[in-house]
């Protein structure tokens, strides 16, 4: 009987794994978890034509709502632009997004998620990821770029959920040296209006 023996330990180099180095100091806590009251669940039709953002965020809007939790469910993209990450080789950041990368129709959405919440100024921002199939059936995915991403002649349905007590806005962040969407407690102005949905 052949018996084959290993002693040797895997290299870190050969290693799929990789650690990350953000160029700022890590910040305490690791993660900030905040509850909020439950809110209005909906579904947003989006006819073909419109954008996903851009339109997801003005009917959003006139629903009163600000800060809310968006789960693409279904449709297709007549366009569609995006970005992917990348190594940034300045060095200011781990990684950086490359350059925007854009499909024509039709591309089948496969699912994805997006956070409506505020930018730095306090105006109205939906931040979205998805995975979709470009025309060939070649799946691909990445961050959607705004007034780019038209809905296909079967519309996108979206399911919307609300956020009441705690949303999300841009902050810069001294660790990765980003500004970037950060948990925050709502309060006043900035809670969701009490309109109907």
């Amino acid at each position: 009987m052949n018996t084959l023996e290993s002693s040797a330990e895997p290299s870190r180099e050969s290693s799929l794994e990789r650690p990350l180095r953000q160029p700022g100091e890590p910040l305490e806590p690791r993660r900030v978890v905040l509850s909020s009251a439950p809110g209005r669940e909906f579904r947003v039709q989006l006819g073909a034509g419109q954008d996903l953002l851009t339109d997801l965020t003005a009917a959003l809007i006139a629903k009163g709502l600000r800060h809310a939790a968006v789960t693409l469910l279904r449709g297709c993209f007549s366009e569609l632009h995006f970005l992917v990450g990348k190594a940034d080789d300045s060095g200011q950041r781990v990684a950086t997004y490359g350059d925007p990368l854009a499909l024509e129709g039709p591309v089948r959405l496969l699912g994805g998620h997006a956070l409506l919440g505020e930018d730095a100024d306090g105006a109205p921002l939906l931040h979205c990821h998805a995975l979709f199939l470009d025309r060939e059936g070649e799946p691909c995915g990445g961050h959607l770029i705004a007034n780019s991403c038209r809905a296909g002649k079967d519309g996108l349905t979206v399911l919307v959920t609300e956020l009441c007590d705690a949303g999300f806005k841009v902050a810069y962040e001294s660790e990765t040296n980003y500004a970037i969407f950060q948990p925050s407690r709502l309060t006043g102005q900035a809670k969701n209006s009490d309109n109907p949905a």
